[in-house]
């Protein structure tokens, strides 16, 4: 818990510690390169495959809108990814930038659609209402208690 690298902890203190050591106390010596080897190998396999897998997975929901899409999720997962990394090439405020832009148009859209739906159907404004909870649990208590097990686990995953 102590191990620092000019304040900043991780793995990659934790590899500047083996280059302080030199070559005194080789055992722990030996240890660190261990587990040192050990975070670089998960923090590269993070690295990866958390990019792949986020972009694949949004990607993926153009098939639900559209089935004969299907073919083209691996092509666009392909470019946005081969595009998110050449873009990383100028630092992570150029992305920073890219997708500040991104999301501010992405919640405008949301709101949009929001309010257009809002103004259609205004009733949906009462659904935060403990009293639809209240009389969901009182109705049926054993499905209500899966669902807020489920809703549970949801906040918890997110």
């Amino acid at each position: 818990m102590r191990a620092s690298n000019a304040g900043e902890g991780g793995i990659m203190a934790l590899i500047s510690m083996i280059q302080r050591l030199g070559s005194r106390g080789r055992t722990a010596k030996a240890g660190l390169i261990a587990l040192g080897l050990f975070g670089a190998a998960l923090f590269s396999g993070d690295g990866i495959i958390t990019p792949a897998i986020s972009v694949l997975s949004a990607v993926e929901g153009l098939e639900v809108v559209e089935p004969a899409l299907g073919s083209l999720v691996v092509p666009i997962a392909l470019g946005i990814l081969t595009a998110l990394f050449a873009i990383q090439s100028f630092g992570t405020a150029a992305v920073g930038r890219l997708f500040g832009l991104v999301i501010v148009v992405w919640f405008a859209i949301l709101g949009a659609v929001g309010i257009v739906e809002i103004a259609e159907r205004p009733g949906v404004l009462s659904a935060p209402s403990p009293s639809y909870a209240l009389a969901f649990i009182g109705n049926d208590p054993g499905i209500a208690f899966i669902a807020l097990a489920s809703v549970v686990l949801t906040v918890t995953g997110a």
